[in-house]
Protein backbone atom coordinates (compact mmCIF):
# COMPACT_ATOMS: atom_id res chain seq x y z
CA UNK A 1 0.00 0.00 0.00
CA UNK A 2 2.47 2.25 0.99
CA UNK A 3 4.52 1.65 -2.21
CA UNK A 4 1.46 2.14 -4.41
CA UNK A 5 1.37 5.80 -2.62
CA UNK A 6 5.16 6.37 -3.73
CA UNK A 7 4.43 5.40 -6.80
CA UNK A 8 1.26 7.90 -7.17
CA UNK A 9 3.61 10.59 -5.86
CA UNK A 10 6.36 10.46 -8.39
CA UNK A 11 3.19 10.76 -10.87
CA UNK A 12 1.82 13.52 -9.95
CA UNK A 13 1.89 16.62 -12.64
CA UNK A 14 4.89 19.05 -12.53
CA UNK A 15 5.18 21.72 -14.98
CA UNK A 16 8.74 22.27 -16.77
CA UNK A 17 11.86 24.38 -15.42
CA UNK A 18 10.04 27.57 -17.12
CA UNK A 19 6.65 27.15 -15.50
CA UNK A 20 6.76 30.44 -13.89
CA UNK A 21 7.28 32.23 -17.11
CA UNK A 22 3.64 31.18 -18.31
CA UNK A 23 2.55 31.42 -13.91
CA UNK A 24 3.75 35.07 -14.14
CA UNK A 25 2.39 35.52 -17.95
CA UNK A 26 -0.87 34.64 -16.70
CA UNK A 27 -0.75 37.01 -13.25
CA UNK A 28 -0.26 39.60 -15.60
CA UNK A 29 -3.06 39.28 -17.95
CA UNK A 30 -5.29 38.75 -14.95
CA UNK A 31 -3.91 42.14 -13.16
CA UNK A 32 -4.24 43.79 -16.52
CA UNK A 33 -7.80 42.75 -16.47
CA UNK A 34 -8.85 43.99 -13.24
CA UNK A 35 -6.76 47.56 -14.50
CA UNK A 36 -9.01 47.41 -17.44
CA UNK A 37 -12.27 47.20 -15.31
CA UNK A 38 -11.09 49.94 -13.09
CA UNK A 39 -10.29 52.44 -15.68
CA UNK A 40 -12.68 53.71 -18.19
CA UNK A 41 -11.33 53.58 -21.91
CA UNK A 42 -13.06 53.65 -25.06
CA UNK A 43 -10.84 52.24 -27.73
CA UNK A 44 -10.68 53.97 -31.33
CA UNK A 45 -12.08 51.70 -34.36
CA UNK A 46 -8.43 51.02 -35.61
CA UNK A 47 -7.04 49.95 -32.37
CA UNK A 48 -10.01 47.85 -32.19
CA UNK A 49 -9.42 46.12 -34.98
CA UNK A 50 -5.77 45.76 -34.57
CA UNK A 51 -6.12 44.35 -31.66
CA UNK A 52 -8.32 42.01 -32.57
CA UNK A 53 -5.89 40.28 -34.86
CA UNK A 54 -3.49 40.55 -31.83
CA UNK A 55 -5.20 38.84 -29.77
CA UNK A 56 -6.41 36.15 -32.05
CA UNK A 57 -2.13 35.77 -32.89
CA UNK A 58 -1.99 35.77 -28.78
CA UNK A 59 -4.15 33.38 -28.26
CA UNK A 60 -3.06 30.44 -30.66
CA UNK A 61 0.41 31.44 -28.85
CA UNK A 62 -0.32 30.74 -25.37
CA UNK A 63 -3.06 28.07 -25.75
CA UNK A 64 0.18 25.76 -27.99
CA UNK A 65 2.29 26.61 -25.09
CA UNK A 66 -0.58 25.77 -22.65
CA UNK A 67 -1.15 22.40 -24.46
CA UNK A 68 2.24 21.31 -24.78
CA UNK A 69 3.11 21.40 -21.25
CA UNK A 70 -0.13 19.29 -20.63
CA UNK A 71 1.59 16.87 -23.33
CA UNK A 72 4.93 16.81 -21.81
CA UNK A 73 3.65 14.07 -19.16
CA UNK A 74 -0.01 12.78 -20.08
CA UNK A 75 0.46 9.64 -17.57
CA UNK A 76 1.16 12.19 -14.43
CA UNK A 77 -1.66 14.67 -15.46
CA UNK A 78 -4.50 11.91 -15.60
CA UNK A 79 -3.20 10.63 -12.07
CA UNK A 80 -3.03 14.90 -10.65
CA UNK A 81 -6.30 15.55 -12.15
CA UNK A 82 -9.92 13.61 -12.54
CA UNK A 83 -10.91 13.35 -15.64
CA UNK A 84 -13.88 15.94 -16.29
CA UNK A 85 -11.24 18.53 -14.84
CA UNK A 86 -8.60 17.57 -17.44
CA UNK A 87 -11.27 17.65 -20.51
CA UNK A 88 -12.95 21.04 -18.56
CA UNK A 89 -9.07 22.66 -18.35
CA UNK A 90 -7.93 21.44 -22.05
CA UNK A 91 -11.44 23.00 -23.71
CA UNK A 92 -12.00 26.25 -21.65
CA UNK A 93 -8.00 27.28 -22.34
CA UNK A 94 -8.03 28.40 -25.47
CA UNK A 95 -11.91 30.53 -24.13
CA UNK A 96 -9.78 31.75 -21.45
CA UNK A 97 -6.42 33.34 -22.65
CA UNK A 98 -8.67 34.90 -25.47
CA UNK A 99 -10.70 36.87 -22.54
CA UNK A 100 -8.05 37.82 -20.61
CA UNK A 101 -6.40 38.99 -24.09
CA UNK A 102 -9.13 40.36 -25.46
CA UNK A 103 -9.88 43.34 -22.05
CA UNK A 104 -5.49 43.15 -21.95
CA UNK A 105 -4.82 44.32 -25.26
CA UNK A 106 -8.04 46.41 -26.53
CA UNK A 107 -8.51 48.10 -23.28
CA UNK A 108 -5.70 48.18 -20.28
CA UNK A 109 -3.13 48.30 -22.89
CA UNK A 110 -4.47 51.19 -24.76
CA UNK A 111 -5.54 52.96 -22.24
CA UNK A 112 -2.01 52.86 -20.40
CA UNK A 113 -0.41 54.08 -23.80
CA UNK A 114 -3.14 56.38 -24.53
CA UNK A 115 -2.59 58.07 -21.39
CA UNK A 116 0.85 59.16 -22.02
CA UNK A 117 0.67 59.87 -25.79
CA UNK A 118 -3.05 61.57 -25.14
CA UNK A 119 -3.79 65.16 -25.77
CA UNK A 120 -6.58 66.86 -23.63
CA UNK A 121 -10.17 66.20 -25.25
CA UNK A 122 -13.52 66.56 -24.79
CA UNK A 123 -16.68 64.61 -25.95
CA UNK A 124 -20.15 66.08 -26.24
CA UNK A 125 -22.79 63.56 -25.44
CA UNK A 126 -26.42 63.44 -24.72
CA UNK A 127 -26.68 60.45 -22.27
CA UNK A 128 -29.55 58.75 -20.49
CA UNK A 129 -30.20 57.08 -16.61
CA UNK A 130 -30.34 53.13 -16.23
CA UNK A 131 -31.36 51.71 -13.13
CA UNK A 132 -30.79 47.96 -13.22
CA UNK A 133 -30.81 45.62 -10.67
CA UNK A 134 -27.29 44.38 -9.94
CA UNK A 135 -24.51 42.42 -7.39
CA UNK A 136 -22.33 43.29 -8.71
CA UNK A 137 -21.06 46.99 -10.32
CA UNK A 138 -22.97 50.14 -9.79
CA UNK A 139 -27.19 49.83 -10.12
CA UNK A 140 -28.22 53.66 -10.97
CA UNK A 141 -25.91 54.74 -14.25
CA UNK A 142 -25.81 56.73 -17.14
CA UNK A 143 -25.32 55.65 -20.72
CA UNK A 144 -25.15 56.88 -24.17
CA UNK A 145 -23.32 56.53 -27.71
CA UNK A 146 -20.06 57.32 -26.83
CA UNK A 147 -19.86 54.63 -23.87
CA UNK A 148 -21.17 52.01 -26.17
CA UNK A 149 -17.60 50.24 -27.10
CA UNK A 150 -15.85 51.02 -23.21
CA UNK A 151 -15.43 49.08 -20.79
CA UNK A 152 -17.39 49.30 -18.62
CA UNK A 153 -20.40 50.82 -20.70
CA UNK A 154 -21.44 53.10 -18.57
CA UNK A 155 -20.60 56.03 -16.43
CA UNK A 156 -21.82 55.04 -12.80
CA UNK A 157 -24.03 57.83 -10.16
CA UNK A 158 -25.70 57.80 -7.23
CA UNK A 159 -28.92 57.48 -6.18
CA UNK A 160 -29.07 61.15 -5.58
CA UNK A 161 -27.75 61.87 -8.66
CA UNK A 162 -30.31 59.31 -10.54
CA UNK A 163 -33.36 60.91 -8.55
CA UNK A 164 -32.57 64.97 -9.38
CA UNK A 165 -31.55 64.07 -13.08
CA UNK A 166 -33.67 64.57 -16.16
CA UNK A 167 -33.93 61.05 -17.98
CA UNK A 168 -31.76 62.83 -20.83
CA UNK A 169 -28.90 64.99 -20.11
CA UNK A 170 -26.20 66.62 -21.97
CA UNK A 171 -22.44 65.66 -20.67
CA UNK A 172 -18.71 65.94 -21.38
CA UNK A 173 -16.75 64.10 -20.74
CA UNK A 174 -13.63 64.93 -20.16
CA UNK A 175 -10.33 62.88 -20.79
CA UNK A 176 -7.06 62.26 -23.17
CA UNK A 177 -7.65 61.18 -27.24
CA UNK A 178 -4.98 59.25 -28.81
CA UNK A 179 -4.25 57.00 -31.95
CA UNK A 180 -5.51 54.03 -29.35
CA UNK A 181 -8.79 55.87 -28.19
CA UNK A 182 -10.20 58.11 -25.48
CA UNK A 183 -9.06 58.02 -21.74
CA UNK A 184 -11.81 58.70 -19.79
CA UNK A 185 -10.68 61.11 -16.83
CA UNK A 186 -14.59 62.59 -15.83
CA UNK A 187 -17.46 63.50 -16.77
CA UNK A 188 -19.09 67.30 -16.67
CA UNK A 189 -22.91 67.88 -16.43
CA UNK A 190 -23.66 70.17 -19.59
CA UNK A 191 -26.61 72.55 -17.90
CA UNK A 192 -26.67 75.04 -20.54
CA UNK A 193 -27.81 71.84 -23.48
CA UNK A 194 -29.86 70.34 -20.81
CA UNK A 195 -32.37 72.91 -20.35
CA UNK A 196 -32.15 73.27 -24.02
CA UNK A 197 -32.66 69.94 -24.97
CA UNK A 198 -35.30 68.13 -22.21
CA UNK A 199 -38.08 70.49 -23.47
CA UNK A 200 -37.86 69.07 -27.18
CA UNK A 201 -37.51 66.18 -25.81
CA UNK A 202 -40.44 66.25 -24.21
CA UNK A 203 -42.18 67.20 -27.28
CA UNK A 204 -40.64 64.27 -29.38
CA UNK A 205 -41.97 61.94 -27.08
CA UNK A 206 -45.46 63.25 -27.13
CA UNK A 207 -45.25 63.66 -30.82
CA UNK A 208 -44.30 59.67 -31.41
CA UNK A 209 -47.81 58.86 -29.55
CA UNK A 210 -50.38 61.14 -31.89
CA UNK A 211 -51.93 59.02 -34.02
Amino acid sequence: MARNRKLIAKQLFTLPAYRWIFVCIFATLFALTLYAITHQFIPSPTWYALSFKLNIGFTILMASWFYYMLILNPASLTEAYKRYYKWFVIVSAPAIFYFLGYVTIIYSIGHIVGNFSGTPHTIHDVMQKQSVESKRGCKTRLVGKSLQHALPPHFCITQTSFNQLPQEIAVRLVGKQSYFGFTLDYIEYDWEKTLKLYPNTLILSTLTTLP
